[in-house]
């Protein structure tokens, strides 16, 4: 996506600018109808600029609006009530938020978060086959976990876990951790960079997925892989335990093959001040590739301390994974619930079936956004802090401080929060089938409805086994599946260019609705959301909220 732009506030034309501008065509006139002719050409010229700009800043409007919705309708209100912005925290009368105030205490603010002490020795290498260091999680933690969907614990990393993950992160963004400075002293804050103004329309200002092929950032595949992470992840899913009662079993249900826990995906993430965020949402086919059934666990590692006072973290609804409304909003976002048996057939089926796409939950249904945002749970996060959650958990992006972000704005500053999200699934899940940007399915398509497990033993590491201990002979072979990456980015960017269409159609439609929800902020008619395939079209419930 181009970056975003706030459409200009237009300029009416006073009586007395037309009767100067009257005056001057006169006077050329008189001069000649050369330098008549060449006046004629240059307000034609100027006449086609100003219709290029508009054109551009429509285009970008309509994509951003698809993705970027509440900030396009914030600036449009603005645009049309002849306002400046103004900084909005709240439910201040007069105004709209554009998200609600993630730093305020509510609640959920300031949950626990669990402080646990891992013996040294379970965090070397061979710590997998150790008793001692299994059954990590206490029964209280493990009850937490699935009536909340989520938990936090602190010290489950080590200390040089966490500095390798912060180097490696560091070499990834391409600062030169040898010059010594303030700003990059990641213990002591944020990372702060050079930067223009933040309004760019993008939700992070740096992503890295399948970031473990990296062979010189090895601080990532460490943590994904060989920490302590996949056994948790497993005791969390229930496997830990039945790994446990295998070792009672006849030697008959021993030749049965061990179930294992793999790495499906991971990114890493640094969030600026931009204010986009994507809104309360499940993660969709693109990433995480497994059918509904497949259990998962996604575990969210806060590089940098990220207090909830600056925003720039993560929310979580607590108790979503398990609401009576859960399925209308996976119905509304197209989630990976109503993926047909066979997957998508093409980009057309595929948007024809995503309802209102991923992000825009708060756009279809805004009571159902705030039955999340009365059960948000938001962290107060140290360096090396992991908040772990199902994947059916409703989740988002917290934005930054409107005052802090206008003030780095002012500086020319960026604030960049890191984290590293490392989804793990049980090596028995199968991948999706049908039209999708996943990079195995793209390289080979035969792979879609594969097991992991599979996939792995018939053509190398593209999920890596990390529990009930690590492949060594598939972390060798991890440089052949990033060579493989390159042939399936290619046809990804394929795909990408047939979905724009769809996209762009999309966003022209959260335009139309931008506007006329900006023209009736007092209510109005309800207007209908684009729908497609087996979702129900759905009428929005204007409240006057919008």
């Amino acid at each position: 996506m181009g970056r975003g732009r706030s459409p200009p506030q237009s300029r009416s034309r006073s009586p007395s600018q037309d009767s100067n501008d009257d005056e001057l065509l006169s006077l050329k006139h008189e001069e000649g109808e050369e330098e008549k002719d060449f006046l004629s050409m240059s307000l034609s010229a100027l006449v086609l600029f100003i219709k290029c700009v508009l054109f551009s800043i429509i285009v970008t409007v309509s994509i951003l609006s698809f993705t970027n919705f509440d900030e396009v309708s914030h600036i449009l209100k603005e645009i049309l009530s002849s306002r400046p912005q103004e900084v909005v925290q709240g439910n201040v009368p007069g105004n709209t938020p554009i998200h609600n105030n993630d730093n305020a205490n509510n609640d959920n603010d300031n949950a626990e978060i669990y402080t646990i002490t891992i013996p040294p020795q379970c965090h070397q290498s061979g710590h997998q086959n150790r008793d001692d260091c299994k059954n990590l999680l206490s029964e209280e933690m493990k009850e937490a976990y699935h009536k909340d969907g989520v938990i936090a614990i602190r010290g489950l990393l080590s200390p040089q876990e966490i500095e390798s993950l912060d180097q490696s992160s560091l070499k990834l963004l391409g600062i030169d951790t040898s010059k010594s400075s303030k700003g990059f002293n990641t213990e002591e804050g944020p990372i702060k960079v050079s930067a223009a103004s933040s309004v760019s329309g993008k939700q992070f200002y740096s992503t890295r997925h399948h970031a473990i092929f990296e062979s010189e950032m090895e601080g990532f595949s460490s943590v994904a892989l060989k920490s302590l992470l996949p056994q948790v992840a497993a005791e969390l899913m229930g496997m830990n335990e039945s790994q446990s009662q295998s070792k009672s079993q006849t030697m008959q249900e021993n030749n049965k093959e061990r179930e294992s826990v793999r790495l499906l995906r991971d990114v890493f993430m640094a969030k600026d001040q931009d204010p986009y965020i994507c809104g309360w949402h499940v993660d969709d086919t693109g990433f995480w590739p497994t059918p509904f059934d497949a259990e998962g666990v996604n575990a969210w590692i806060a590089i940098d301390s990220i207090p909830i006072s600056t925003g720039g973290g993560f929310a979580l609804s607590v108790g979503s994974h398990t609401a009576d409304w859960r399925w209308k909003a996976y119905e509304l976002t197209g989630s990976t619930y109503t993926l047909p048996e066979h997957g998508y057939v093409d980009a057309k089926d595929m948007f024809n079936r995503r309802g209102v796409g991923t992000c825009n939950i708060k756009n279809a249904d805004p009571d159902i956004n705030r039955k999340m945002e009365d059960t948000k749970r938001v962290y107060d996060v140290q360096r090396g802090d992991v908040i772990l959650h199902t994947r059916w958990l409703f989740h988002r992006t917290v934005p930054m401080d409107r005052t802090r972000a206008k003030e780095l704005d002012k500086n020319r500053v960026k604030v960049l929060y890191r984290r590293y999200s490392v989804r793990y699934s049980p090596g028995s899940a199968t991948l999706t089938e049908g039209y999708g940007t996943e990079l195995s399915t793209l390289y080979n398509s035969s792979f879609g409805g594969k097991t992991l497990d599979l996939v792995n033993a018939v053509d190398g590491p593209w999920y890596p086994k990390c529990w009930p201990d690590v492949d060594a002979s598939e972390i060798e072979s991890m440089d052949s599946i990033k060579e493989k990456m390159i042939f399936a980015e290619e046809m990804k960017k394929k795909r990408m260019k047939e979905m724009r269409p769809y996209l762009k159609e999309i966003g022209l439609q959260q335009r139309k609705n931008v506007l006329d929800r900006a023209k009736n902020q007092n209510g109005g008619p309800p207007k209908r959301e684009r729908g497609g395939g087996t979702t129900k079209i759905t009428e929005l419930k204007n409240k006057g909220e919008l």
